[in-house]
C-alpha cells in the first residue's frame, strides 16, 4: 500500500475563515499559529475537511483550476508536505 493511498484530513483544531477575495486565514487553536493562504490552498484545505487521498485532492484541484490532472501533482504534494510539517493534517491508514 502506497503512502498516497492513505486518507488525510485537517486536524479539528484548524479553522478557516474565507476572505471576500477567495483567499483564507487559517488558525490552529492548539498553538494560535496562523497563516494566510491563496485560493488554491483554500480549496484544498476545504476539501480536507473530509478524509481524502492524494488522488482525490488532485481531482479537486483539477476541477477547480480546469487543468490537466498532471499539473496538479506538484502543487498538491507541496501543500500536503507543508501541512504535515505544521501538524495540520492527520493521516488515516487506508483499509
Amino acid at each position: 500500500m502506497s503512502l498516497t493511498d492513505n486518507r488525510m484530513r485537517l486536524v479539528s483544531a484548524l479553522h478557516l475563515q474565507v476572505d471576500p477575495d477567495g483567499t483564507a486565514n487559517i488558525v490552529d487553536d492548539r498553538t494560535f499559529v496562523g497563516a494566510h493562504v491563496n485560493i488554491t490552498a483554500r480549496i484544498l484545505l476545504e476539501a480536507l475537511r473530509e478524509p481524502r487521498t492524494y488522488d482525490e485532492l488532485q481531482t479537486v484541484l483539477m476541477r477547480a483550476a480546469d487543468c490537466p490532472k498532471s499539473e496538479t501533482v506538484a502543487p498538491v504534494a507541496r501543500l500536503v508536505e507543508e501541512l504535515m510539517e505544521y501538524g495540520w493534517i492527520e493521516s488515516d491508514e487506508a483499509p
